[in-house]
C-alpha cells in the first residue's frame, strides 16, 4: 500500500495548521500571516480511510502489487489545504500566503529533503478490488470536528 500525505493521530500538518491558525486569530501573538508551498499538489490520507483500504484488499484477496491509497476527490496544493483548515477553525483562510517550494527553503540551512510535485497517487487499481477512496475534503471535515471535541474534553 503506497500513500501520501497521511493525516491520523500525534503530530501532522493539519494539527499544525490549525495551531498556527489560532496564533494568528490571536491579536497579542503579532503572527500576522503564514507562508505554505504552492506547488506541491496531492490529497490527504487519513489513516482511518487507509486501515479500511488495507483490510478491504486483505479480505477480498486482492492479486498481490502495489497499491495507491490517498484520499479522493480533488487535487490541491499544501496551500490550498492550509487555506482550508484556517477558514474552518478561525475563518482566516485569507491569512495563509502561498509560495513556491525554492521561495519557501531559500534562507534555509543545510540539507532539504526533496518532495515531490505531484503526490495525487492513481486510485484505479484499488477501485478495482472494489474498494473506492473517501473524498479527502469531507474527511478533512470530519478530523477538524474530532480534534475540536477532544481539544473540548481537555
Amino acid at each position: 500500500m503506497r500513500s501520501s500525505w497521511v493525516i491520523g493521530e500525534g503530530h501532522n500538518f493539519v494539527k499544525t495548521m490549525m495551531a498556527l491558525s489560532d496564533r494568528v486569530a490571536d491579536p497579542e501573538d503579532g503572527l500576522a500571516q503564514v507562508t505554505v508551498v504552492d506547488d506541491q499538489l496531492g490529497r490527504l490520507t487519513f489513516t482511518r480511510d487507509m486501515a479500511e483500504a488495507i483490510f478491504h484488499v486483505l479480505d477480498a484477496k486482492a492479486p498481490y502489487g502495489t497499491y495507491d491509497c490517498t484520499g479522493s476527490g480533488a487535487v490541491k496544493s499544501w496551500a490550498d489545504i492550509a487555506r482550508a483548515v484556517f477558514e474552518a477553525a478561525n475563518g482566516n483562510g485569507d491569512r495563509v500566503v502561498p509560495v513556491s517550494t525554492a521561495d519557501y527553503y531559500a534562507s534555509a540551512e543545510g540539507p532539504i529533503a526533496p518532495r515531490p510535485v505531484h503526490s495525487a497517487l492513481d486510485l484505479s487499481r484499488l477501485e478495482s478490488v472494489g474498494f473506492h477512496m473517501p473524498d479527502w475534503e469531507e474527511g478533512l471535515s470530519c478530523y477538524l470536528n474530532q480534534i475540536e471535541d477532544w481539544s473540548a474534553r481537555g
